[in-house]
């Protein structure tokens, strides 16, 4: 292979990848920084499992077994927009319809709350 060859093969090759970072990049990109916390207002132990949805699929899940009257950070959730988030608490899953929207804060948070009757709360 030429000098010319391997130079104009090596540009095309680096534009290509330019142009697929670029595009990545657009779709997958993470809009906020948002803090996951589970809240178990119960005098008992529970076994959480939190999933998030599209129309794609599960695009997040983490699960814990949290202490009685207690809360757990879970893995962060950096996507905006309208998810179902399904919360497994001891086997039981709650499928709750919830919105995720950008705020002017660096950092944000969802809040999960499991009361005392096992109820389930998104906000």
């Amino acid at each position: 292979m030429t000098h010319r060859t391997r130079l104009a093969v090596l540009g095309l090759l680096v534009g290509a990848l330019a142009f697929s970072a670029g595009c990545t990049g657009i779709l997958g990109e993470d809009d906020v920084t948002r803090d996951v916390i589970v809240v178990n207002q119960d005098s008992t132990n529970h076994a959480v499992i939190v999933e998030i949805s599209d129309d794609s699929g599960l695009v997040y899940s983490d699960g814990r077994t949290l202490d009685a009257e207690s809360d757990r950070k879970m893995a962060q959730f950096n996507r905006t927009g309208e998810y179902e988030v399904a919360v497994t608490v001891d086997g039981d899953t709650t499928t709750i319809r919830h919105t995720f929207k950008s705020k002017d804060r660096p950092i944000q948070a969802i809040n999960i709350g499991i009361d005392n009757q096992g109820t389930v709360t998104v906000e």
